[in-house]
């Protein structure tokens, strides 16, 4: 399977629409979303996503100093916010933060399913430099020597940039279902799946302490 092309917004709202005759769910109808939830970090070397309540933020463990308590992150407006390291976890590529405070854009859902071979996925890369919305592929489910604790990485068509890694790859309901890990063309992403629940298991501790 090959890529679909770089797509401007008018063309991939026909081509959402088009899709959705076929079962696509219409939230896909609001692909700027995944740019306004994908914050790159500072310095600019990678990417990540703000998920669930707004509080949260993802990114690729590669990406980040395990040992360092905070980061800071700029989002698609310029604004800068820091985070909270909560946990990094190196075998998945994955590390979660909170934001000192809610950031100010619609978060992204994580999906707590696999995505399912073929499916059509959406991907934005960083907002810092120039690039558009992909649509890609889903081509297979398997292993990635670099993700030692993670049986079923996602091997998909995006193209994607030194850097990208952290950035978001989402459903057709936008939520997110892995994020850029690396591979040719960075095309290979670590699934949030099995990550989503410890996400929402710290989301709904903060909203019990701060009743």
């Amino acid at each position: 399977m090959r890529s679909l092309p770089l797509l401007g917004l008018p063309a991939l709202l026909g081509w959402a629409t088009m899709t959705a005759c076929g079962g696509m769910e219409p939230d896909f109808l609001e692909p700027e979303a995944l740019q306004d939830a994908t914050v790159t970090l500072i310095p600019g070397h990678c990417a990540g996503v703000i998920v669930e309540d707004g509080l949260h933020l993802l990114t690729a463990a590669h990406c980040v100093d395990p040992m360092a308590q905070r980061i800071e992150v700029a989002l698609r407006d310029g604004t800068r916010m820091g985070a909270q390291a909560l946990r990094v976890d190196p075998g998945q590529d994955l590390a979660l933060y909170q934001l000192d405070s809610a950031a100010p854009v619609t978060p992204l859902p994580l999906s707590p399913e696999m995505p399912t071979p073929g499916e059509r996925l959406l991907f934005a890369g960083r907002n810092d430099r120039p690039g558009g919305i992909q649509a890609v592929w889903l081509e297979k489910l398997g292993r990635c020597p670099s993700l030692p604790d993670v049986p079923q990485a996602l091997f998909t068509t995006l193209r994607g940039e030194k850097g990208d890694s952290g950035a978001p790859v989402v459903d057709s309901r936008m939520h997110v279902v892995g994020l850029v890990h690396g591979g040719a063309a960075c095309s290979i992403a670590a699934p949030t799946a099995r990550f989503a629940p410890v996400v929402r298991q710290f989301a709904e501790n903060d909203i019990v302490a701060s009743q």
